[in-house]
């Protein structure tokens, strides 16, 4: 860089500083001329200030507002790799934070947050820019001495303190548990900038614009361009009382409040097919399997009204006759490819032949060399009419004799889909 580029540059960070300390002046209502102002002795003041200050991820008055610990900065390009969402996540544009042993301090950080062609004054701070260094001080010893000054504001302590009110962990560091010199004490912090970043991301799915627009054509059944993210069971965690700036500046940002995600453990959810291995039918599974339950439930309610024989009769029943038979599809082409062809043929299976035909066409088919039960059909619609009179009797409709029971078989020989092939055509809505 030449003397000329290199002076250029120097005014324009001089100009940029001079701004921010007339702003600043004009925020506090001071008089202009005030010597506190006066450009060296403000920078002079603010780069022994920045010695109180430390850029923080993890911020120890999270833990306790009053707490002395010191705070970390530990960017996340700096972090092993993890295979969870932690904080190294984060990336390069994460959020810093900060701590200050005297709130009346923390001026200091929005003026290393000043940028200055797209970049801030700390990043020149520590890249020991030779133009900045000028800018803050009359000759380059005075100017690098400043620079060292708020460059501490991210360099970490020689001896990190700890005080009595952060919570402490005995952790084992060595390999005999009874010896108490093989534990270490750890003090968990609190990543302030991973706090930051999930409060940002629930207040957007929450309360932006996008998110209300893809929540009003959800709710109307249209499409939308943004997505729809709900946050379940989401906890206030509300940090530092009634002065939530002394803890720091984005938990001041924040007015004190933080989001935690739900750590309660899955509700594990069980296989979508019931497992027939070892039962002697699966008929029984089928009637109470919940579609054919409500089906079977509101059809025996209805016949329980002695319907009259009418048209409009017959088309009712016709409507709960569709949909047991529809039922009935779902269930053989949901155990069929739920389960591998051939399930059945396992020493643990106790099915029937008609019902192995039924529902593992795989057990029959050229290369097992086995072939179905004759009428295997008639069979199993057979047993099938006999659990629904019986589950319809249990609701107190009787009266159900070979008339009824002919009429579901003829029903589901006629209208049930036995085949893979036709479930796949006809079968499944």
């Amino acid at each position: 860089m030449n003397v000329s580029s290199q002076s250029e540059r120097t005014a324009i960070f001089r100009k940029a500083i001079a701004n921010f300390i007339k702003e600043r002046r004009e925020t506090k209502k001071v008089a202009e001329g005030d010597p506190r102002y006066e450009y060296q002795t403000w920078v002079e003041k603010a780069a022994e200030d920045a010695q109180a200050i430390q850029f923080a991820t993890h911020v120890a008055r999270i833990t306790h507002s009053s707490s002395q610990c010191d705070s970390f900065y530990a960017p996340p390009d700096t972090l092993p790799h993890c295979d969870v969402v932690a904080r190294n996540a984060m990336g390069s544009s994460f959020h810093e934070d900060a701590s200050a042993q005297n709130a009346a301090a923390l001026y200091v950080i929005a003026f290393l947050n000043l940028r200055v062609d797209g970049q801030r004054l700390l990043d020149y701070v520590l890249s020991n820019d030779p133009s900045l260094r000028d800018a803050l001080a009359p000759s380059s010893a005075k100017g690098g001495e400043m620079m060292v000054k708020f460059a501490s504001v991210v360099s970490p302590s020689k001896a990190p303190r700890v005080d009595a009110l952060m919570k402490q962990v005995f952790w084992l560091n060595g390999d005999d548990p009874v010896e108490d010199k093989d534990f270490i004490l750890l003090a968990p912090l609190a990543c302030s900038s991973l706090m930051h970043e999930l409060y940002m991301s629930v207040q957007s799915a929450n309360f932006s614009e996008e998110s209300k627009e893809a929540r009003k054509a959800r709710r109307e059944g249209k499409p939308s361009e943004h997505p729809c993210i709900f946050y379940r069971d989401v906890v206030e965690w509300h940090v530092g009382g009634a002065n939530p700036q002394n803890v720091s500046p984005l938990n001041s940002s924040r007015r004190g409040v933080s989001y935690l995600l739900s750590t309660l453990p899955p509700k594990w959810v069980g296989r979508s097919v019931p497992d027939l291995r070892g039962r002697d039918s699966a008929i029984p599974t089928f009637i109470r399997s919940r579609r054919a339950y409500h089906i079977i439930k509101e059809l025996a309610g209805f016949l329980k009204t002695n319907p009259p024989p009418t048209i409009e009769t017959r088309k009712q029943r016709r409507v709960f006759e569709d949909d047991l038979c529809q039922a009935l599809a779902e269930f053989t082409e949901s155990v069929r490819t739920y389960e591998k062809s051939g399930w059945t043929l396992t020493s643990d299976c106790r099915l029937p032949l008609a019902e192995k035909a039924w529902l593992d066409p795989g057990a029959f088919d050229d290369s097992s060399g086995t072939a179905p039960p004759d009428r295997w059909e008639d069979d199993v619609s057979t047993r099938i009419a006999n659990a629904l009179n019986a589950a319809l009797a249990k609701y107190g409709v009787i009266g159900l004799g070979d008339t009824e029971f002919a009429h579901w078989c003829r029903i589901l020989l006629q209208e049930s889909s036995w085949h893979a092939s036709s479930l796949t055509q006809g079968g499944m809505a």
